[in-house]
């Protein structure tokens, strides 16, 4: 799997609390990594509802389990800006296991970039 020079991810959430703590988890696996701490990654959490403002400035979309049901919705959204969405496995997300995480969105970047 290839790994962009460029990659912004945004995880998608409902207030922020949980994911905002994966995402400290996800920048420090970025900053010990030999493959990634010298690549422009950029990891940040945002409200779902506020999607509309924040969609351009990033390449993959991550929504958090507990608002999955939102994902049609969601979906729509990220289609009409070419941006591939996912929803975040459940035991990663309980366990906040960054790493899987930050591979998964690794994954659907190469896959969007084929």
């Amino acid at each position: 799997m290839k790994i962009s020079n460029k990659l912004h991810i945004l995880l998608l959430c409902n207030l922020g609390a949980s994911t905002g703590i994966l995402v400290s988890t996800m920048r420090d696996i970025v900053s010990k990594s030999e493959k990634l701490r010298d690549k422009d990654i950029k990891i940040e959490a945002r409200p779902a509802g506020e999607l509309n403002e924040y969609i351009s400035n990033f390449d993959v979309l991550l929504l958090g389990p507990q608002i999955g049901h939102r994902f049609d919705e969601l979906k729509e959204i990220a289609d009409s800006y070419q941006k591939p969405l996912e929803i975040i496995n459940t035991k990663d997300y309980g366990t906040m296991n960054g790493a899987n995480i930050l591979k998964q969105a690794i994954l659907m970047d190469s896959q969007r970039n084929n």
